[in-house]
């Protein structure tokens, strides 16, 4: 079997037996962890076959690439897919120890692993109409997970995700009909080697902003952002640390890869346009998050805010900058799904997340305030921690650019950023007010502490070894920057008619 198909089939498999293993309990969740582990191992494996040099490409059936399914799992699908497999790991371990099994909802777990599924196969796919079929494998698991424990409340704040979805689902279709009559095939590869003999077409630009408008939407860019805010801190602990990792970066990954591997490089105009856009992002949204009082709102906000800098480092559009754009997305993943993490072990702590009713957290368990302080710090960009250096690269790319406004936004962001996770820290960890308790004495906030604490290290391995992870961001940048390399790469994988 092609390894490009494991990180979609394994837990697509996963999710349908669990499904038959009934009631959850102690048997059931060590499958489901011992897939996680494997599924991540699977990944880590095709990284280091990408670094060797040796990329994985498959063609479903034999079908040639312009009809048929293509799987594509270079280094940049890759690393992708173990941070998927990572946060999906994570997630499985916290409700593992969130509650006793015989709390837990049957399907919370297997519905994890379909979205997975779906999320990976948006990494994987070379295909623009497969890449529709992955987002609503995903969406729809998401829909369900969203929803299945909410009360009567709760649920009202899930229409907005639901609706914005589905219009956006209807102009992914709207844009892949547009590619097809184009290009005459949704394939990557066909659609780089038409497009190259249709420079300055008018149509391309159309195409280029409608899927800016699809995928923009889907990451959470402004002005069509505000669906997440509201939706996401009606999430349990462990499917917000999963959410604010993954959704919104999937709509980053593949700005990423039309722009940088599928879409002419000449389109200045609509890279200008999603500078501006990233600017307007992370301005707002950080201010929305001072406006919040609790913590699941503030770093509701804080993903859109971060996802600015992201898209700031796509519209950019060097080497330097789309690598930088890997470095911080790699670094966001793992730092935004630690600190929902740490905001539930708080709220175990606690029994709550308003600021107002919380405290004595650093008196009681002063590790919980480490781990939250490393990665709180991160987020903010504080040297030498793993989120202090994508932004340095961004912000040196945007200065030789001449960007200076964006830039000066930039670091308006960052410190209103800052101010917010201080405001957390004041609140939930340093104030002392009468009649707050520390449930020290509930025995499930060590072992939640402990997956947070595995994801903060690995956090402060990528500040403390930014170089190494740099260089594997810089080969990830130049392969996907590279549109004759992909094409025959898949085409020498035995597509005809790609072109």
């Amino acid at each position: 079997m092609n390894a490009a198909v494991l990180p979609f089939l394994l837990p697509l498999f996963t999710g349908t037996l669990t499904l038959f293993l009934g009631k959850p309990g102690t048997a059931r969740r060590a499958f489901l962890v011992a897939s996680a582990l494997v599924q991540l191992g699977v990944a880590a494996w095709l990284i280091a076959e990408n670094l060797a040099g040796r990329p994985h490409v498959l063609l479903a059936g034999g079908w040639a690439s312009a009809v048929g399914i293509t799987l594509v799992a270079d280094l940049l699908a890759a690393i992708m897919v173990a941070l998927s497999s990572l946060t999906a790991l994570a997630a499985v371990l916290f409700t593992c120890f969130e509650s006793r099994p015989r709390l837990e909802h049957p399907l919370r777990l297997p519905l994890v692993q379909f979205m997975v599924a779906g999320i990976n196969l948006a990494f994987l796919t070379g295909d623009l109409f497969n890449l529709f079929v992955a987002f609503e494998i995903m969406l729809i698991a998401s829909y369900a997970l969203l929803t299945l424990e909410a009360d009567d409340w709760d649920i009202k704040q899930a229409y907005p995700y639901l609706a914005i979805n589905l219009v956006g689902s209807t102009l992914f279709i709207c844009a892949a009909g547009l590619a097809y009559g184009l290009f005459g095939t949704l394939n990557f590869a066909g659609i780089i080697t038409r497009a190259a003999d249709m420079s300055g077409d008018p149509r391309i630009l159309v195409l280029a902003l409608l899927l800016l408008v699809v995928f923009g939407t889907k990451a959470g860019l402004f002005p069509l952002y505000y669906w997440l805010p509201n939706s996401y801190p009606i999430l349990p602990a462990a499917l917000a640390g999963l959410y604010s990792g993954m959704l919104t970066k999937v709509g980053v990954y593949v700005l990423l890869r039309m722009f940088a591997t599928v879409l002419p490089h000449d389109l200045s105009g609509v890279h200008q346009l999603i500078a501006w856009l990233a600017g307007l992002t992370m301005v707002l949204a950080v201010m929305g998050a001072l406006s919040r009082n609790f913590i699941r709102g503030i770093l509701s906000f804080h993903i859109l805010s971060q996802i600015g800098f992201m898209a700031l480092a796509i519209g950019l559009f060097t080497p330097l900058s789309i690598a930088a754009c890997i470095f911080y997305v790699i670094h966001h993943i793992i730092v935004k799904a630690s600190l929902f993490l740490v905001g539930g072990v708080a709220t175990v702590l606690n029994r709550t997340d308003d600021l107002d009713r919380m405290g004595h957290l650093w008196r009681g368990t002063p590790w919980v305030g480490i781990v939250f302080l490393c990665q709180g710090l991160s987020l903010a960009g504080i040297p030498p921690l793993s989120g202090f250096w994508g932004k340095y690269l961004i912000i040196v790319e945007g200065l030789r650019a001449g960007e200076y406004i964006l830039i000066g936004a930039s670091l308006v962001a960052s410190l209103l950023t800052l101010l917010s996770m201080l405001k957390i820290w004041l609140a939930a960890f340093w104030s002392e007010p009468e009649g707050v308790a520390v449930r020290v004495d509930d025995w499930r906030w060590r072992p939640l502490l402990g997956v947070v604490g595995g994801l903060t290290v690995l956090s402060l391995g990528i500040g403390f070894g930014a170089e190494a992870v740099m260089q594997v961001a810089l080969r990830a940048a130049q392969a996907a920057l590279d549109q004759p390399g992909y094409v025959e790469l898949v085409l020498g994988a035995g597509g005809k008619g790609g072109g």
